[in-house]
């Protein structure tokens, strides 16, 4: 090729590269693909289940329970092999109180598995970090040290507000968390605040949570051993006052409360006796701790699960109408 002609390419091949290299770089070596704020806002991931059909009778049982006026429940369920579902409210945004906990496990597991942190990796107790609420680390003299291990297990069982805040500066701080929960499909889960978020600014949804319960489940986001870590120290759970209490003998639980003067939550994937599995999430937005609001939670626990268990007393969407078509 003559000089000229041998120039151009090489232009137009640098100017392709440029192109190439960061969105290659960003899918093979990043946690997520590199893409633009635009294109983020457009992505549409499938959820990791199918969603067969509504439970209209379970819904208005649900309903029919919620009596006090200063409550605003909502609750999405869905039996993780059938597809059967119930939704009321689950789009809502909910101050999360210490359901925000959960991605924030997630994304340290993931981080995990990507190499970008380990296990094994020591966390410092600094006066910065140290915060009221939950748990027993806002009491250790700075410049204690506990691996990253035994932080996350200290959050997620007795739910220590000072482990948290020193996993959220672990993993580069709460934006670099909400862009990995807007990646992973979450639409109503953002960290605002540092623990311990005694206005509630943080906050969620119930079908964010089942989302993303259900994601961990189908086996995405992390690996297969660091699902097993994440759901052993999610079944030590040490607030058993509300999912748990709905349940019937012989079922499993691995979940995660959240409370706050305001709003009470808890979520969670269910075995029954039977071995039936489904994922939900119930969050509550109460007049200052009423506890009517917990006795709502730990009813409509024990309506979902007899509804599981009982497939016999659930009336979907699909059956209903089939019933009305007959008569």
């Amino acid at each position: 090729m003559p000089p000229g002609q041998r120039l151009l390419r090489a232009v137009a091949l640098a100017v392709v590269l440029s192109v190439l290299i960061p969105s290659l770089k960003g899918y093979w070596g990043g946690d997520e693909p590199a893409q633009s704020k635009e294109a983020m806002k457009m992505v549409k991931l499938n959820p990791p289940f199918e969603l067969t059909s509504a439970l209209p009778g379970l819904q208005k049982e649900l309903k029919d329970l919620d009596k006090v006026d200063t409550n605003i429940p909502g609750v999405f369920a869905i039996e993780i092999e059938s597809g059967k579902y119930v939704e009321f409210n689950g789009n809502r945004p909910y101050s999360a109180a210490s359901l925000i906990k959960v991605p924030i496990l997630i994304s340290f597991l993931r981080n995990c598995d990507l190499k970008k942190c380990s296990m094994d990796d020591e966390l410092e107790v600094t006066d910065t970090v140290k915060t009221s609420g939950s748990g027993f680390l806002q009491w250790r003299k700075s410049g204690t040290k506990y691996t990253a291990r035994r932080t996350a297990e200290l959050m997620m069982i007795y739910s220590d507000n000072t482990a948290t805040n020193m996993l959220i500066d672990h993993l580069g701080g709460k934006e670099k968390l909400n862009k990995n929960f807007r990646v992973w499909g979450l639409k109503n889960t953002k960290i605002n605040n540092y623990l311990v978020d005694i206005e509630g600014t943080n906050i969620t949804s119930p079908y964010d949570l089942v989302y993303l319960l259900g994601r961990v489940d189908h086996g995405e986001l992390i690996s297969e051993g660091n699902r097993e870590f994440m759901y052993e120290i999610m079944e030590k759970c040490r607030n058993r006052s509300m999912l748990p209490q709905g349940l019937g003998p012989g079922a499993k639980i691995v979940h995660k409360t959240g409370t706050l003067g305001k709003v009470l939550g808890d979520a969670g994937i269910v075995t029954t006796a039977e071995g039936k599995r489904y994922a939900v999430a119930i969050q509550v937005e109460r007049k200052r701790n009423d506890r009517r609001a917990n006795a709502l939670i730990r009813e409509w626990s024990e309506l979902i699960y007899n509804a599981y268990e009982h497939p016999r007393h659930i009336v979907s969407s699909r059956q209903r109408d089939s019933e009305l078509r007959s008569n």
